[in-house]
């Protein structure tokens, strides 16, 4: 998170360029376009007198690769049209004459030339997407219980938590959809629900470090909430009437630097605080407020637990290794690399694999201490000030 992903966004981009110049040097291969060719005359075209004495479909069925039309069921079911089909089979036709010369395995359309199963194109991606949907659901969960039992200053920042969790919930349906079958509709679904994400994200934390969970405060927050709402409906009309992946990634990377910057602040503010609270810690009104984090965690999901439960000074700072998670699975995008373990899992696929573990071990957990704890007591000390 933070300069490691300043770092990796930058990088991320320049690689995203490189790649949008050299295309996908799949689709120019003449073996690839013969392929698909003969393909779709074999299974796509109704037979006629004209051509069916030049050319014996049956013997070249039995001895060609190619599947027989009508094309299976759970194909159809998920909109596999004939001409897509035999694009796919050629894909993998293709490639796997690739591999055995020793030649490199290349790019299709943008992708690589992914194993289908039961009609799903990105079987790991999908799987990783429905994983994180569900840490999502979990947390939100948690939200909604603690929710029942708020105290008046705890609800605005759950609100506010739960809107931030609702969004990453739609915006993973939306990628498993997209992983499952790639369409225009279904891409761009999955694009604008994921900018959604960093911009919901940049929301909460300029919410949590700016404070304006404070009564003082309210016009500042509907200030931002206007704010960003024109801000995504903006981006959403220009990619609407001018499709551009540089300049979706750019304005994503440009959020997510800013948010994590405000995390990195963030933490190091609760890091200082507690760091005093615990020199004073003598005073036997104080110790049990070093230790409050205690009764939020699960050890069994939490990482490094015998150094972050040692109080809520280093507690602080989890968010901060959750991060550096995201930026090791953001950084093996960088370096791409074809699909593995039976032609299924990628680069991409692994990214989704680390945001998993990141939401699994404790990224709740932590928020709703944060809220529980620091919140609400900085809330009430401001009140009681005023």
């Amino acid at each position: 998170m933070f300069t490691a992903r300043k770092l990796s966004g930058a990088l991320l981009l320049c690689f995203f360029l490189i790649q949008l110049c050299l295309s996908s040097p799949g689709d120019d291969l003449d073996e690839f376009e013969d392929c698909t060719n003969l393909c779709e005359y074999l299974t796509c075209y109704e037979e006629t007198e004209q051509n069916s004495n030049d050319f014996d479909r049956e013997e070249a069925f039995e001895k060609g690769p190619f599947q027989r039309p009508p094309l299976p069921l759970h194909l159809r079911a998920l909109l596999w049209t004939c001409e897509q089909n035999c694009d796919y089979q050629c894909q993998q036709i293709v490639t796997k004459e690739r591999i055995e010369n020793g030649e490199e395995v290349l790019q299709f359309h943008g992708k690589w030339p992914f194993r289908r199963i039961f009609g799903v194109q990105e079987v790991a991606s999908t799987v990783f997407s429905l994983g994180n949907l569900l840490m999502h659901l979990l947390g939100l969960r948690k939200i909604l219980e603690i929710k029942r039992n708020a105290t008046f200053e705890m609800k605005l920042p759950l609100l506010v938590l739960s809107f931030n969790s609702t969004i990453t919930i739609l915006a993973w349906i939306f990628s498993t959809i997209f992983h499952i079958r790639d369409f225009l509709v279904t891409e761009s679904l999955d694009y604008f629900f994921a900018g959604l994400t960093v911009l919901s994200g940049f929301h909460y934390i300029s919410f949590r470090y700016f404070r304006l969970f404070l009564p003082a405060k309210r016009r500042l927050f509907w200030l931002l909430n206007i704010t960003c709402a024109t801000a995504y409906i903006a981006h959403l009309y220009r990619m609407i009437t001018d499709w551009s992946y540089t300049y979706n990634m750019q304005v994503n990377i440009l959020f997510g630097i800013l948010q994590y910057g405000l995390w990195t602040l963030q933490c190091y503010e609760l890091y200082s605080f507690y760091y005093f609270k615990s020199a004073e810690k003598s005073h036997s009104n104080l110790a049990k407020d070093v230790q409050n984090h205690l009764k939020y965690l699960d050890q069994t999901k939490m990482l490094l637990p015998r150094f972050f439960t040692k109080s809520s000074k280093v507690y602080s700072l989890y968010p901060l290794l959750l991060s550096v998670i995201v930026v090791f699975g953001m950084m093996l995008e960088i370096f791409d690399f074809p699909p593995i373990f039976f032609d299924l899992v990628d680069a991409h696929s692994l990214w989704h694999l680390t945001t998993i573990v990141a939401t699994h071990y404790g990224w709740y957990n932590w928020m709703l201490w944060d809220i529980s704890e620091n919140i609400t007591q900085e809330h009430r000390d401001k009140v009681k000030d005023d």
